[in-house]
């Protein structure tokens, strides 16, 4: 008898979480949720490692691949979609195993980040124009003079950051930092629920990654999803054009670059990012239960 009222499983990318959270639904008769910022997008399904049919048809899947690319989704907004999951999933009484490697979904889901008012469709439309029209660091000369505490804390190369940051002050008049440290609602009980972070060792990982990049690449409908996201013409700056491997399969297509290039440039990047995962988390999920060996991962179903 499992005495949890929900299963959170995280880790770096490659570490095995979906593997794990199926043969938990199976011995548990749960459901999976997604808690992983890529895999939400619709048109990104093998560049996000996305669950393949097969597991998805076996084990109820919730909040994978349904976000249009062009909708850039934030954690508020992922809040609310499993706010509603867990209290339906509650009713009928099925176990919810939510799965990712986005740590601040996490946070959100603890109550440990506020949930930052939705940015205007107006005021997104003209950031957008004006970082069309200037040089990033006009947006960070821009950020310093309204939000000291963001600009101090965000790279000047991060563009992405930087534009929310700046939408966030105008919507609301305060600096993203401040809303950060601002409790949030918890969506789930802490004491009754079960935290499992993977983390193998590194030639574990990056084994993995190079597994994984290699069968990716692939994949012909590896390049059908990367020209149908081009397609959509979704600006630079929008977290679905931030997934691992976008801008290189696009440079493959485009004969900018061979293969091994491309290959070497996607695991090059996936370990960075792994080691960034890892990083947080020692930091923000001290109180999990962190599991660094196959045997151990194993036994856990």
């Amino acid at each position: 008898m499992l005495n949890y009222s929900s299963i959170l499983i995280s880790g770096p990318t490659a570490s095995g979480k979906s593997d794990l959270a199926v043969r938990l639904a199976k011995k548990y008769d749960g459901v999976i949720i997604n808690a992983d910022a890529m895999q939400i997008y619709d048109v990104l399904s093998i560049i996000t490692a996305r669950p393949n049919p097969k597991a998805q048809d076996t084990i109820p899947h919730f909040l994978y691949g349904y976000v249009n690319p062009q909708i850039r989704y934030s954690v508020g907004e992922w809040q609310k979609d499993i706010a509603r999951l867990l209290i339906f999933l509650e009713k009928i009484n099925i176990l919810p195993i939510i799965v990712g490697g986005t740590g601040l979904y996490f946070s959100g889901l603890l109550g440990e980040i506020a949930e930052i008012p939705n940015i205007s469709q107006q005021i997104r439309s003209k950031w957008l124009k004006v970082k069309d029209e200037n040089e990033t660091h006009y947006l960070h000369e821009y950020l310093r003079k309204i939000d000291p505490k963001s600009y101090k804390k965000i790279n000047p190369n991060d563009q992405s950051r930087i534009l929310r940051a700046i939408e966030v002050y105008e919507q609301t008049g305060v600096s993203i930092q401040d809303w950060k440290e601002r409790q949030g609602i918890r969506l789930i009980e802490k004491s009754k629920s079960k935290f499992i972070y993977l983390c193998p060792k590194k030639d574990y990982l990056h084994h993995n990654i190079e597994k994984r990049t290699a069968k990716m690449l692939s994949s012909e409908e590896l390049y059908s999803e990367v020209r149908d996201l081009r397609n959509l013409k979704v600006p630079s700056a929008y977290p679905s054009m931030k997934a691992i491997g976008v801008r290189e399969v696009m440079d493959l297509i485009d004969g900018k670059i061979n293969q091994d290039q491309a290959e070497a440039s996607i695991n090059n990047q996936t370990k960075k990012y792994v080691k960034r995962q890892i990083t947080w988390a020692r930091k923000k999920m001290v109180y999990w239960d962190w599991i660094d060996d196959e045997k151990q991962i194993s036994k856990l179903s």
